[in-house]
């Protein structure tokens, strides 16, 4: 079962206590912009060869926290947390390339899209598997806690075995490693695998969505959803979020999220 389904009556019953925090009132008045940042996702979120963060989830946040003239702060987090984070308090944001999705919303509120990709099954060149049929009796490597996790379960056969992986960097390092062939990822991801190990030609088999990833924060915090939204639609206006997309990920990013976020619409 998904974590986010057994935890959530407990961050329900923290919803009102959170609600009643004025996080950007908290924001202003100590300079510091606390964000959870995963990471393990990498070319999303990840530390460089100088343990430095970077990707492009660190780029929006800290881009984020400067034009408002505050100190970035980070809590590491995985796709399991992130949310508890948020929900006892502990981050202001969640900037860690999280999906939006009805499930998810009945717990936080997000931003306008900031980013987004699909998700798929991806597996080597040479694996034959062209729809869910195609996975039966087969492996199939997910981070638990993930969109991927909930999209790959609802479409896998029943003889098909999904290997939950604790974050993004394990699952990764079992196909590095040759223990898994097939992953459940966002296709984006597939182009970090293939240069940590040129001889891989991984590609999407069965595309299982196409997400778009929000800024989370507590329900109830209007003025700071306000606050964030106009930051994400401004500079997705001029550009400046396509660039950071570009730079990392080697395309542009996809029209429907600019033309959501442009258009101040909430998934």
């Amino acid at each position: 079962m998904n974590l986010l389904k057994l935890l959530l009556p407990a961050v329900l019953a923290l919803a009102p206590i959170a609600a009643g925090a004025q996080t950007l009132d908290k924001i202003k008045e100590s300079g510091t912009l606390t964000i959870a940042f995963d990471p393990n996702v990498p070319p999303w979120s990840y530390k460089d060869d100088k343990l430095q963060y970077a990707g492009y989830e660190f780029m929006v946040a800290k881009k984020l926290a400067e034009d408002h003239g505050l100190k970035l702060e980070i809590v590491e987090t995985n796709g399991a947390n992130r949310i508890p984070l948020l929900m006892t308090q502990k981050v202001d944001l969640v900037v860690a390339a999280m999906t939006i999705n009805d499930e998810r919303k009945k717990v936080i509120t997000f931003s306008l899209p900031y980013a987004g990709a699909e998700t798929a099954v991806s597996a080597p060149a040479d694996v034959a598997i062209a729809k869910p049929e195609d996975l039966s009796g087969k492996s199939i490597a997910v981070a638990r806690g993930t969109i991927m996790d909930d999209q790959v379960t609802a479409i896998a056969p029943p003889d098909a075995q999904i290997v939950r992986f604790e974050d993004e960097a394990t699952t990764q390092t079992a196909v590095l490693s040759g223990q898994m062939d097939l992953i459940a990822q966002n296709v984006t991801r597939n182009k970090s695998l293939m240069d940590k190990q040129p001889g891989l030609k991984l590609e999407p088999k069965i595309i299982l969505g196409t997400g778009m990833h929000g800024i989370g924060m507590r329900k109830g915090e209007d003025d700071l959803k306000a606050w964030v939204d106009v930051w994400v639609q401004e500079n997705m206006k001029n550009g400046t979020l396509d660039g950071f997309y570009q730079q990392v990920h080697g395309t542009a990013m996809p029209k429907a999220v600019q033309d959501a976020a442009i258009a101040g619409q909430d998934q």
